[in-house]
């Protein structure tokens, strides 16, 4: 099952902290690393990202969401888009909220064994025990569902393969 851990702020300081983090945090070695960024409407910058947290209404919660596949049942090749599974959790979070959601997120795959994606989102109030259900449900059905499809085509790939050597 998908991991979808959370904490929250109300600070808007402490939400600019927390982008920089995801985009700037060193690498395993030490070396400085520069992610992507990206929301619902694809790419953006830190400055975008930033807009996200001073237009977010009085109120509003940021939280700090990091999305992580089971490396041993459903990221096991390490290959799983986990920018999709981050749409499709991010999407389910709307849909119990009944509204629109704004957010950044970047992905983490250098540093830790296990590939993971940060998001920093801004909510209109706090986040319900079944908002989490939800949320770390979906992200486990999208992972498994893009590993099934992975391992088919990984596995037709395999047999056309064979299948070309039979011909030769």
């Amino acid at each position: 099952m998908a991991i979808v851990k959370a904490t929250y702020t109300k600070s808007r300081g402490g939400a600019k902290a927390s982008i920089r983090y995801i985009e700037h945090r060193p690498g395993k070695d030490g070396e400085k690393v520069t992610r992507i960024l990206f929301g619902s409407d694809g790419g953006m910058g830190r400055w975008q990202a930033y807009s996200l947290i001073d237009e977010a209404g009085k109120g509003s919660y940021f939280y700090r969401f990091a999305i992580s596949p089971d490396p041993t049942h459903e990221d096991t090749g390490k290959d799983l888009v986990l920018r999709q599974v981050t749409e499709q959790t991010m999407l389910k979070l709307e849909e119990q909220l009944q509204r629109a959601v704004s957010w950044v997120a970047a992905e983490h795959n250098d540093h830790a064994p296990h590939r993971h994606v940060h998001v920093v989102a801004v909510v209109p109030g706090r986040l319900q025990v079944r908002d989490f259900q939800a949320m770390r449900q979906t992200a486990t059905e999208a992972a498994l569902e893009q590993r099934k499809h992975r391992d088919l085509v990984r596995e037709q790939q395999e047999q056309d393969r064979e299948e070309a050597q039979w011909e030769r």
